[in-house]
């Protein structure tokens, strides 16, 4: 697999944007790349897994609502030139928007795949201190991702858009059950803050 990741940037990523109840919206990938992501999700399709461990339902399992392949099972420079492309491009809106928010580094980006009918993400938070989600096709029914505190949800928003939000507390989000075809969303997240046994007065 041979990938020119700069030829995939959309070049208003993180000049044009905009901010809508603490999530930031810009441009992110070329809806050239999207396709081309979709295909390689198409072509691994063997190795996507519900490898999240996921609270769904009152029953702690590996179940999972969606299946996933991690970015770095299908090229390990293809997720550096994320890193790269997220602390030039994001990082400084980032912490433009949130004061000052610092990103410590990243889990692998993540390929969701939803395609099976009636599968619906509850409500739930990341564990991440911001995520990203980036929409890479829109042939299909359903799915839709909602915020109910902030009334939003990425229904109108278009492929290779990117919409980032603080991951904790405040911004809560789920899916309806998807209808038809099949819905492919790469996802990041960030890590949460490092915390050091010296920072706790007491274990509970």
């Amino acid at each position: 697999m041979k990938i020119n990741y700069s030829d995939a940037i959309d070049e208003r990523c993180g000049i044009e944007y905009e901010v809508y109840k603490d999530i930031i919206i810009t441009p992110f990938y070329k809806k050239e790349f999207c396709q081309e992501l979709v295909s390689i999700a198409e072509f691994y399709k063997d190795r996507f897994a519900p490898n999240i461990s996921y609270y769904y339902k009152g029953v702690n399992s590996n179940d999972s609502p969606w299946n996933t392949i991690n970015i770095n099972q299908i090229s390990v420079f293809l997720f550096q030139d994320f890193c790269n492309h997220y602390k030039k491009t994001i990082c400084p809106l980032l912490e433009k928007i949130y004061l000052e928010t610092k990103i410590t580094g990243w889990f692998s980006p993540m390929i969701i795949k939803y395609e099976n009918k009636g599968q619906e993400l509850d409500l739930h938070h990341d564990e991440s201190l911001v995520t990203m989600n980036c929409k890479l096709n829109d042939n299909y029914k359903g799915s839709t991702l909602y915020f109910p505190r902030q009334d939003f949800s990425n229904k109108d928003i278009p492929v290779g858009t990117a919409y980032f939000w603080p991951s904790n507390v405040t911004h809560p989000h789920k899916t309806d059950q998807l209808q038809s075809g099949t819905k492919y969303t790469f996802t990041s997240w960030t890590f949460p803050p490092a915390w050091k046994k010296e920072n706790f007065i007491a274990n509970v």
